[in-house]
């Protein structure tokens, strides 16, 4: 869609399906039925999934062909520090909701601003340049690359290199969805494709979900939340460190090595995990060693 409709585009209409998913969700208690109820969330959540996924890439291509080369692996670095910011937003505001009539409902509506933000910026932003290369618009690619450039820069020769970059890559291979799987480009293809979903491998998603493993081993709701936020933000802090680290350590060094720790941490949590022992709550619910959770169940 965003190499047909371009990347602003694309962006807008992401984040518009977001929002009707969004409306959707926020509705989804009318039916009478509990099937209705459930069926009316399952195409909300449906619908904001396609959003999401659309948005995530048309953000991710925009800052590939707009960043200098120096920035991209910084700028890439903020993917998951700001899913975590998500995360954390939803946390407090889930926090804040507890115990309060139709909370669900402040829930759901709190997303409302987050999927309309993306809509107000593609506006304003201009088209990635790079795609109008890629069409021919090349007035309108020289337009919109200095008004990413700072003063003083050349736009007219910074599009002639992508126009030449572009035509390196036309005369050289077939520049094919079919073609990143031919025998000579599969093995970068999967390079690729681990990659992006190294995030999801090491359990970054996860991460969202502590809380309710907190409370199916016996912690009190508001607790398991605090605990869920107290574990974002150092996940904050961890990623702000990697977008300074990414550029000198190197990307593969850092993912090995985080990787590594990671790996140990839930192979041990694991590990506990299969006896009945009090070193279990050490890796799955600390608080129990302060007092809180004296009655929890290590079976």
């Amino acid at each position: 869609m965003q190499d047909k409709l371009g990347r602003r585009l694309a962006l807008a209409l992401g984040s518009f399906f977001s929002a009707f998913a969004v409306a959707v969700m926020y509705v989804s208690y009318l039916p009478k039925e509990i099937d209705g109820r459930r069926g009316c969330f399952f195409v909300g959540k449906l619908i904001q999934g396609i959003g999401i996924g659309s948005v995530m890439a048309a953000t991710q291509t925009y800052m590939s062909e707009t960043l200098p080369p120096v920035l991209r692996g910084s700028g890439m670095a903020f993917f998951p520090t700001f899913t975590l910011l998500g995360q954390l937003t939803g946390a407090i505001v889930i926090f804040a909701s507890l115990n309060k009539s139709k909370g669900y409902a402040v829930a759901f509506g709190s997303q409302w601003p987050f999927s309309f933000l993306p809509i107000v910026i593609a506006y304003f932003i201009p088209e990635s340049p790079t795609w109008f290369v890629r069409k021919n618009r090349i007035e309108d690619a020289i337009e919109a690359q200095a008004r990413l450039d700072p003063p003083g820069v050349d736009a007219k020769a910074v599009v002639a290199r992508i126009e030449a970059t572009i035509e390196h890559e036309r005369q050289s291979s077939r520049a094919t969805f079919q073609e990143c799987f031919h025998k000579c480009n599969i093995r970068r293809t999967l390079i690729t494709m681990w990659v992006s979903s190294l995030p999801s491998v090491f359990g970054l998603q996860l991460l969202a979900k502590a809380s309710y493993f907190l409370q199916k081993v016996g912690m009190k709701a508001s607790l398991s939340l605090i605990f869920l936020i107290l574990g974002i933000l150092l996940g904050l802090i961890s990623n702000c460190v990697s977008v300074w680290v990414v550029s000198r350590a190197g990307r593969r060094y850092l993912s090995i090595m985080s990787l590594s720790i990671t790996s140990v941490l839930y192979l041990v949590m694991g590990i506990a995990g299969c006896f009945k022992s009090h070193a279990v709550p050490w890796y799955v619910c600390p608080p129990y060693l302060a007092g809180v959770l004296p009655n929890i169940s290590l079976g």
